[in-house]
């Protein structure tokens, strides 16, 4: 696995094709180790270099050696959910990590999303901060285990193009992710679905510096919903 969280989420449905013909180790980041770890022999990157292996491939350059075109790719689930969902719930992240070079494109005024979610039954999915509203469900997130957790538990997730927008995606949870004009690879394709994850639609920025109107989409479609199941 390589560089970001999400990015290595994103990369582990590559293990599942090359493990029906090969054993595999993945050598991933210590935080996910636990969840990987479920369906492959996983161990920490400062640990890798001591596991023997026959062939050696990374993660992001997988769909090469596997000769993977865009019409193999599916957007099935390939993590299980470890919760029942709670019906209304909503999971809202705001904000990815800051020291990730592209953060500078996607990032937008954490009101924004505020505006766009209240009167829903949210929870927040965001860490390392005490910018939560006072009406948002405050949970456990210090590890990937309970955060997952929290996720299964969400009819809907809301977040910026950060690595939980990818776990959520990954279990099946209807995954609505605020995509910026310059976008991650995977949302690079026009249109409000990825190939890359059924449950996921996104909201896209239309002019450069402004992200009024995915957030007026967001809150139009809640609006509008009967009910979350009609909404996602």
């Amino acid at each position: 696995m390589e560089a970001g969280l999400g990015d290595q989420i994103k990369s582990l449905r590559y293990a599942f094709e090359i493990q029906k013909t090969n054993k595999v180790v993945l050598a991933c980041s210590s935080e996910l180790a636990s969840v990987f770890a479920e369906d492959f022999i996983s161990v920490q990157h400062e640990a890798a270099g001591g596991v023997f292996h026959d062939y050696h491939c990374q993660s992001m350059s997988a769909p090469l050696p596997l000769k993977l075109e865009m019409s193999d790719i599916t957007g099935k689930p390939y993590i299980k959910r470890t919760a029942e969902p709670i019906s209304g719930r909503v999971g809202v992240r705001w904000q990815g990590n800051p020291r990730f070079d592209h953060d500078t494109h996607r990032k937008f005024p954490a009101e924004l999303m505020f505006d766009a979610v209240r009167g829903q039954d949210c929870t927040s999915l965001q860490r390392d901060t005490d910018d939560v509203p006072s009406w948002m469900n405050k949970v456990d997130l210090s590890d990937w285990t309970k955060t997952r957790e929290e996720i299964s538990k969400c009819e809907l997730v809301i977040s910026s193009c950060t690595s939980v927008a990818h776990m959520s995606a990954a279990m099946g949870v209807p995954t609505w992710i605020i995509v910026p004009i310059l976008p991650y690879y995977l949302w690079a394709m026009p249109g409000n679905k990825s190939k890359f994850y059924d449950s996921v639609t996104l909201f896209r920025q239309e002019k450069y510096g402004d992200w009024s109107a995915p957030f007026t989409q967001i809150k139009e479609t809640l609006k509008c919903s009967h009910s979350l199941k009609i909404a996602v």
